[in-house]
């Protein structure tokens, strides 16, 4: 008799607190078109432990009239459904990871530049116009000693340019640990682009950065200072081409640029603000 009314009161205590649980999931649980399997999951989860619950009591209520081991195969038989909810919640754990990953790549979706998904290349006309070519500057001392490269990235209807390795490995190996812009650096930049303000190290997010939507400055420049071939891909107006970030190198726009999202986050020098970057715990 003993052992009888400690197996039913574990099995009280058991159902007590899975009934805490599942209550406390079920409110959390609204009923959405994404998270239907998710709900559908919980409700199956809410009906056995009911039907658990029933059976408990209705062995409590008849422990004294039953056979011993007809009693003792009914507890096994409800420690095993017992059994059975704690493997069920692993199910509903997985359900509820992958519904919110779904909602991150929707809101991604949302927040990111529609062209990143839907670019347009030009044509051959537009890119038989670019030219690469060395410049001083107009005649500007430093550079006639050591000229810069220049690339001709767009020019209708807007100029887009890129001075490939404005910064040294060891400057960009500086700005990435530091997280500052050294005198010498700033005044490459306000050489090239004068009257810049707002100049920082930034970092690019992997959901990537929405230009259309933010207010730009009058040049937008980007010095990249790190190198990716698939990745931090940068955009402009109309989506018919990008600029691969490469390290050290300065890209330059009167039209001002997003990034479109990647599985990598990026190192930049820029005169706007970006997103803040989320830090895991």
């Amino acid at each position: 008799m003993f052992c009888r009314r400690s197996a039913c009161r574990g099995l009280i205590a058991l159902l007590v607190l899975l009934g805490c649980i599942v209550s406390f999931y079920a409110l959390e649980a609204p009923p959405l078109p994404d998270v239907v399997p998710l709900a559908k999951a919980l409700q199956g989860h809410v009906d056995k432990f009911k039907k658990l619950r029933d059976d408990l009591k209705a062995l409590q209520n008849s422990q004294d009239r039953q056979n011993p081991l007809a009693f003792f195969r009914e507890t096994m038989r409800i420690m095993e459904g017992l059994q059975s909810l704690g493997k069920d919640w692993k199910d509903i754990e997985r359900l509820q990871n992958k519904s919110d990953r779904d909602r991150d790549f929707e809101n991604l979706l949302t927040e990111m530049d529609p062209l990143c998904g839907q670019r347009t290349p030009r044509t051959a006309f537009f890119e038989i116009k670019l030219r690469c070519s060395y410049t001083d500057l107009g005649g500007k001392p430093y550079y006639r000693i050591g000229p810069l490269k220049q690339e001709l990235v767009n020019r209708v209807p807007f100029v887009v340019t890129v001075y490939h390795d404005l910064l040294t490995e060891s400057e960009v190996r500086r700005a990435n640990e530091t997280r500052m812009i050294e005198p010498s650096v700033r005044r490459r930049l306000d050489t090239l682009v004068p009257n810049l303000y707002n100049v920082a190290v930034r970092e690019v997010s992997e959901r990537g950065y929405n230009g259309g939507k933010a207010k730009a400055p009058a040049h937008s420049i980007m010095l990249y200072l790190e190198s990716y071939k698939t990745g931090g891909m940068t955009l402009f107006p109309g989506g018919t081409f990008v600029v691969a970030p490469r390290s050290g190198s300065l890209l330059v726009s009167k039209q001002h640029p997003s990034i479109c999202p990647s599985s990598i986050s990026l190192n930049v020098i820029t005169n706007f603000n970006l997103p803040l970057t989320a830090k895991t715990p």
